[in-house]
């Protein structure tokens, strides 16, 4: 009888637990009353606000500039007799659209098309103060502003968002917030002036060595600033996570024998392609996890490629030492969004890749050594991607033609390639 009265107390207790954090849930979100919206002018700035429900609290949700080039912005603590606490445009939180993002300035950012915002109207800012009331920033608020050269984060913001800062061409110093819990590596991504990163020792989270922002409960690399023609990663970093190096201007990156794990396209830009600056990377011979052989770097223990450095030609040829491709790999010395590899060579062993990792080595040849081709496996998450190459040449030895032909149309992918006339064979 006891142990059943324990029961029934501990489920009362887990339903008010519940129905607590959903009323916590619910009154986060609604703090702001998003369907009213007031406008206050300072002299060339205008701003548009919602107000906190409770009426305390300002969210400038945009900035217009009217008509004068200005050189620098202080944006106001208080605003009609609230406090401004958050800053930006969150689109798709507002409108459910996923194909774009909007600025603080009311322009519209998309990154996989390589449109950051900048215009014409926001060009001539140099300079933002933002309020030590500010506790909010949104993604891309700050995006696309060509001639910002530093910006100081107020303390007590916890999270940098996705594209921030994004295209700001002339960005050289950013600092960043006291109490900052998360940061998104896209939030900085194509800032090639990016010299200095500074961050109070303070910050529970995070640690800037070398201008490199170090998360601490993992020691993971997240974000590396331009520093030299070569950027030796700090000792002691285990982890490099994605995108980390997408505004670096080093052309050599040099991994150390900390690094134990390397998350997807570490080299390259966030949604952007490759970075274009990176022209080599070596990694230590000290190395227990990862290893180069030739224009590869590959992890050890799966032989799967992490790293691929084409020649100054647009050819590579994977090493024989690897085994396996994913969709992780990154790719340097190169900038496929504007012009294919010429050649690619894969290795005679390959025995697995992970749909769409032949899609990241984009060629205009393709060329198969082995006399039996890799097992192809396609995730849902790879949905609408093709298995193998095509709308390419592709080679493939002479004594194994029907062996891969019967491949390529089980993989529903040979009319996509002869219908291009892209079809040979050869004598390896």
């Amino acid at each position: 009888m006891k142990r059943r009265w324990m029961t029934v107390f501990c489920a009362i207790l887990f339903a008010m637990l519940v129905m607590n954090t959903a009323d916590t849930k619910a009154a986060a979100e609604t703090a702001w009353d998003a369907g009213k919206t007031e406008v206050q002018t300072d002299g060339v700035f205008t701003y548009y606000i919602h107000p906190s429900r409770d009426g305390q609290e300002a969210w400038i949700y945009k900035i217009e500039m009217n008509g004068k080039k200005v050189k620098s912005l202080s944006i106001p603590a208080t605003i009609k007799d609230k406090k401004v606490t958050r800053l930006g445009y969150p689109a798709r939180e507002m409108e459910n659209d996923g194909e774009a993002y909007v600025t603080l300035f009311g322009e519209c950012i998309e990154p996989w098309h390589n449109g950051d915002g900048s215009s014409k109207a926001v060009s001539c800012l140099t300079s933002i103060q933002i309020p030590d009331t500010v506790e909010v920033i949104d993604e891309s608020a700050f995006s696309g502003l060509d001639s910002l050269t530093k910006i100081e984060l107020p303390k007590n913001v916890k999270k940098i968002e996705d594209y921030t800062f994004y295209g700001c061409d002339k960005l050289k110093t950013i600092v960043l917030p006291e109490q900052m819990e998360s940061f998104q590596n896209s939030s900085l991504c194509d800032c090639p002036s990016l010299k200095t990163i500074k961050l109070s020792k303070t910050n529970p989270a995070f640690f800037v060595k070398g201008n490199c922002l170090i998360r601490k409960k993992d020691k993971a690399l997240v974000f590396a600033a331009t520093r030299g023609k070569k950027l030796t990663i700090p000792g002691g970093v285990k982890k490099i996570t994605s995108y980390a190096f997408g505004s670096t201007k080093s052309s050599v990156i040099h991994i150390p024998a900390s690094v134990s794990e390397m998350e997807r396209g570490v080299f390259n830009r966030a949604s952007c392609g490759e970075n274009i600056h990176i022209k080599n990377v070596t990694v230590s011979k000290n190395n227990r996890v990862f290893a180069r052989d030739g224009q590869c770097i590959y992890k050890k223990s799966d032989k799967s490629l992490v790293v691929a450095i084409p020649d100054k030609k647009g050819e590579l040829r994977i090493s024989e030492r690897v085994k396996k491709l994913t969709p992780d790999i990154s790719v340097v010395n190169c900038d496929m969004t504007k012009k294919k590899l010429k050649k690619v060579v894969y290795p005679s062993k390959l025995k697995r890749v992970t749909v769409p990792a032949f899609g990241v080595i984009d060629a205009d040849k393709v060329y198969f050594t082995g006399s039996v081709p890799p097992k192809v496996v396609k995730p849902k998450s790879a949905a609408g991607y093709a298995k193998l190459p095509i709308f390419c040449h592709v080679y493939v030895p002479k004594e194994y033609e029907d062996v891969y032909k019967s491949w390529y149309k089980k993989n529903k992918s040979y009319s996509n390639v002869t219908r291009w006339k892209g079809w040979h064979t050869y004598n390896p």
